[in-house]
């Protein structure tokens, strides 16, 4: 009883499928390479049919399709599509299960067949597609960089079966602009600001509405430089000085790119004081300038102690083009000024350690230096007239008068000194000597 209720709904069912619409016979006409597939809107002729398109390249036919039978050997009559005539006309004849048509150019193929009794006839339009974009430098300024790109592609178009009229196929071509593998845009002439100071190759990458991908690409020579620059002094750094001392000598060391090694300028400007004394900022004025220099990577000697900031131009000759670019040093360069400090403790005692009285001294052009026991004598005097380099250590005193070693106790000194940077240091205090 199961068994003869389930048999007629499994019957029904296999009936459904297999007249299920839209379910495609074993009999056809089909491509296995196209690259896209769409279908006609004939302005008049009622049915529509497959259009196939294929990707190559220009006079190349690439177009492929197989006309398939059940199984069952049968005549297969291949025909074209006239516009001129608006009729097919005999294409190739072929015998078998399957019949494949290479190299097809563009157009309506018809193929017919009788199988199994029944007559079969099926169409479908072949399209070929290729493109050639170019790429080129629309304009090239100091700011900003325009690529376009043309194309030349296939003329996609079909024809109404029933009139001949042409359909024509817009090729919706899309634009992508890459440098190496960097995106750039999506438009076909796009602007780009503020371009590289590199030479680069930019590549425009051109797809239509099949798919089909072609590739251009243009060279661009670079006329924008970037300035940059950084700097450093030969002179030895004492640790717990920060600075170095006038006069310093200061290494430029150029790092720009893509400038003329003939066209740099290097703006040093005067001290952030004396600028501030004249009323300017130091930026715009003729007046604020100290020097001006032109090597590609200057050394030069600031003599006086100040606050210094300086400006590096650097320029780029292309054809009638010459751009610029400027760089600010972020900070200023800080040269120390003169300098004379005591050590406040020494003991004598002949252990190596702190046994003279020290003077640290720096940039110092001229120095005297007198130091006197508690009751007004003098009992040491040290005095120099030679410039005194970069950071120096005078040995003072030994804690001795006549070669006998003084009283332990507090001393009364005084310096009077002539700095490199014109400044004159005059200092007294105590100094403590133990033993």
């Amino acid at each position: 009883m199961v068994r003869t209720r389930i048999y007629p709904y499994l019957l029904l069912v296999l009936l459904f499928v297999h007249f299920l619409p839209g379910m495609a016979e074993a009999q056809s006409l089909s491509s296995g390479n196209a690259n896209f597939k769409e279908t006609t809107a004939y302005p008049t002729f009622p049915t529509n049919d497959p259009i196939w398109y294929f990707c190559s390249q220009e006079g190349v036919p690439a177009g492929s399709l197989t006309a398939q039978s059940t199984g069952t050997t049968v005549a297969i009559v291949w025909e074209k599509f006239d516009p001129a005539t608006v009729t097919f006309r005999n294409y190739a004849n072929d015998t078998g299960v399957t019949s494949t048509k290479n190299q097809l150019a563009d157009g309506c193929y018809r193929v017919s067949f009788t199988d199994n009794g029944k007559n079969f006839q099926f169409r479908a339009w072949v399209m070929n597609g290729w493109s050639g974009p170019s790429a080129a430098i629309a304009l090239s300024t100091c700011t900003i960089l325009k690529l376009s790109s043309t194309v030349a592609g296939a003329n996609y178009q079909y024809y109404d079966l029933t009139t001949g009229k042409p359909v024509l196929i817009s090729a919706d071509y899309r634009f992508r602009w890459y440098s190496g593998t960097n995106y750039i845009s999506s438009l076909q002439n796009p602007t780009i600001s503020n371009p590289p100071s590199k030479n680069t190759v930019y590549r425009v990458e051109v797809t239509d509405r099949a798919g089909c991908l072609s590739k251009a690409e243009v060279n661009y020579t670079s006329p924008i430089p970037v300035a940059k620059f950084s700097w450093s002094t030969p002179q030895k750094m004492d640790p717990q000085y920060v600075y170095p001392q006038a006069p310093a000598d200061i290494d430029f060391k150029n790092l720009s790119e893509n400038a003329d090694p003939d066209k740099y300028e290097w703006y040093l400007f005067k001290d952030k004081y004396d600028l501030e004394s004249m009323g300017g900022g130091g930026t715009t004025s003729i007046d604020s300038f100290m020097t001006i220099l032109y090597d590609v990577n200057p050394l030069y000697t600031y003599q006086l102690s100040g606050k210094y900031k300086v400006k590096l131009v650097a320029s780029k000759t292309l054809q009638a083009l010459t751009c610029r670019d400027t760089f600010y040093l972020p900070d200023y360069i800080v040269v120390d000024t003169s300098l004379v400090k005591v050590t406040p403790v020494f003991t004598p005692n002949g252990d190596g350690v702190n046994d003279q009285l020290i003077i640290k001294t720096r940039s110092l052009e001229s120095l005297e230096f007198t130091v006197l026991n508690r009751w007004g004598k003098v009992v040491h005097h040290f005095s120099t007239n030679n410039y005194l380099p970069e950071n120096s250590e005078v040995a003072a005193w030994d804690g001795r008068v006549n070669g006998n070693l003084c009283t332990a106790g507090v001393y009364f000194y005084v310096v009077d000194a002539q700095g490199r940077d014109g400044v004159r240091r005059r200092s007294k205090g105590f100094v403590e000597m133990i033993w």
